[in-house]
């Protein structure tokens, strides 16, 4: 247990879910990108293993004593196991130089038996790392599971241009590719979920900021319910979506695709999304990982935390203070510690407006 909590994170979310008093209530803190580096690694060492991302996730529990261990798939997962030309940087995350489909026409080399625990060493390394995480801290703090969205996965496999370019003059093809990423996710997360690990997914490239509130509808919104669906029926409970940029105008869609936990960029008003959507589902949220925790001072990154918490703590459906995105690699110790012990005061049980001044 952290030093300067009461409970465990498991002991507080089933105190929650009976209705009972808790210390605080449960505080997030994307800290993907720089993790490895709190044990001195580089990002290659970090990826070689379950055993090492496992190591990664321990640590940073160790420093900041969040409520959640997750493995991720990767916003390039897919790319990857279909042998994608990829960047492979020492502490940044990598980048695809050549999508592995030339061209969104021909879809014939699509194959789902390639995503399987078996047969994607990355998706084999996250259960091995969940499973680890499970067994080493599981009696203290939950354990989940992150892929990349549906939409974002087809990016992955034909690159950014071709996929938009295609909503336009393709779009047949697009659905054909987003049917069958939807199935990939599914089939890849059934292990995780009977395993009774939750599931959440990332999708930045159904960003409000690129693609338009119709095209969310028509090629974000039918594919995500299917796989939220069946998440809840293999282990039933919320799912958490994330999604970079403004999304201000399609929460009501988000929303639309089952998620029940909105985890929001910080370009985002928390206020708007209360109003909008705020009894519907779980908000989180949503300091700015780059302008405030990476390049501001530890007082206004305090100060952020505070303004988060007053616009949204009252939210009809609950509200969770986080970060709106993954903190960057090279963001001071001094300002993450700072987010923590700020959230810590901030999400003190009960909350209260008296806590944020």
């Amino acid at each position: 247990m952290y030093k300067e909590d009461l409970m465990t994170p498991v002991e507080r979310a089933q105190a929650l879910a009976k209705g009972e008093s808790v210390d605080r209530m449960p505080i997030s803190m994307f800290y993907g990108a720089p993790g490895h580096s709190l044990l001195g690694w580089t990002r290659r060492q970090e990826v070689e293993s379950g055993r090492s991302l496992a190591d990664v996730q321990e640590k940073i529990y160790e420093v900041f004593g969040g409520d959640g261990v997750s493995a991720s798939y990767g916003l390039h997962g897919m790319a990857v196991n279909y042998g994608a030309k990829m960047t492979n940087p020492e502490h940044q995350q990598p980048a695809i130089l050549e999508p592995p489909i030339k061209s969104i026409a021909d879809l014939s080399t699509l194959d789902l038996d390639r995503f399987t625990i078996e047969n994607d060493p990355t998706a084999k390394k996250c259960f091995d790392a969940v499973r680890i995480l499970r067994d080493e801290v599981g009696n203290e703090v939950t354990c989940g599971m992150m892929f990349s969205g549906a939409f974002t996965s087809a990016s992955a496999l034909v690159g950014a241009e071709q996929l938009l370019k295609a909503l336009h003059k393709n779009p047949e093809q697009v659905h054909k590719l987003l049917k069958f990423t939807a199935q990939a996710i599914q089939q890849m997360a059934k292990p995780f979920l009977e395993e009774g690990f939750g599931v959440s997914i990332a999708d930045p490239v159904a960003s409000g900021t690129i693609i338009t509130k119709k095209m969310f509808q028509q090629f974000v919104v039918p594919y995500s319910r299917k796989m939220v669906e069946m998440f809840e029926v293999s282990k039933p409970g919320p799912v958490l979506c994330h999604i970079c940029g403004d999304t201000t105008k399609v929460l009501e869609e988000m929303v639309d695709c089952g998620y029940k936990v909105l985890s929001l960029d910080n370009v985002v008003d928390l206020a708007v999304a209360k109003e909008k959507v705020g009894d519907k589902v779980f908000l989180v949220g949503n300091v700015d990982p780059i302008g405030v925790i990476h390049l501001g001072t530890p007082e206004e990154v305090k100060m952020a935390v505070r303004e988060c918490c007053k616009k949204a703590w009252n939210s009809p459906g609950g509200f969770m203070i986080s970060t709106g995105c993954d903190s960057a690699y090279g963001t001071p110790m001094e300002n993450s510690l700072a987010f923590m012990q700020e959230a810590r005061k901030c999400a003190k049980y009960p909350m209260n407006p008296d806590n944020f001044q």
